[in-house]
């Protein structure tokens, strides 16, 4: 097992090398503890794919990244400590403790496959790439994503007016 590998990497954050080959092997996510190699960022899907996008267009190195249907969210794997600097944005949560459920590393998008419990990777555990995205980058994308959805979201409110919109007034 070399530092690198996507159960290496479990292993490092403090999961147990046997409930990972365990949880893989019978297509289930294991759980692996936060807050050691990394805490973690969750957006809504939405915010999420706006985020990815404009981090690939920027050029930033992209660490971890999970879909996760059930919830409608996109975690972001985020260096430790990230989440005690996280401003209040909507739509966002920061977790430096407990644990995630990680797939298997060939349970991704392109594949086309899905744990158990659902999850899957966007950007799965590569030995090429990082382990975190930077969390400034990430921020930044996100707070972008949120100032385009609010100007898209007005625009629908002044195309379809007041009331019509996905927002509507409450009277």
């Amino acid at each position: 097992m070399t530092p690198h590998t996507p159960t290496a990497l479990a292993v490092a954050a403090g999961a147990r090398l046997s409930d990972v080959e365990r949880a893989w092997r019978t297509g289930r996510a294991a759980e692996v503890p936060i807050g050691v190699a990394w805490d973690v960022t969750r957006v809504t899907r939405t915010i999420g794919a706006v985020a990815l996008h404009r981090l690939r267009a920027s050029g930033t190195a992209l660490g971890l990244v999970l879909d996760v249907p059930p919830r409608a969210t996109v975690e972001f794997l985020a260096p430790p400590g990230c989440s005690a600097s996280w401003p209040p944005l909507t739509g966002t949560r920061c977790v430096a403790s407990g644990v995630m459920r990680w797939p298997s590393p060939l349970t991704d998008l392109r594949a086309g496959r899905r744990a158990a419990c659902g999850r899957r990777w966007i950007v799965a555990p590569d030995t090429a790439g990082p382990l975190t995205t930077d969390g400034d980058e990430l921020c930044e994308a996100v707070a972008a994503a949120l100032a385009h959805l609010a100007g898209v979201w007005l625009s629908d409110v002044r195309t379809k007016g007041a009331g019509r919109g996905p927002m509507r007034r409450v009277s």
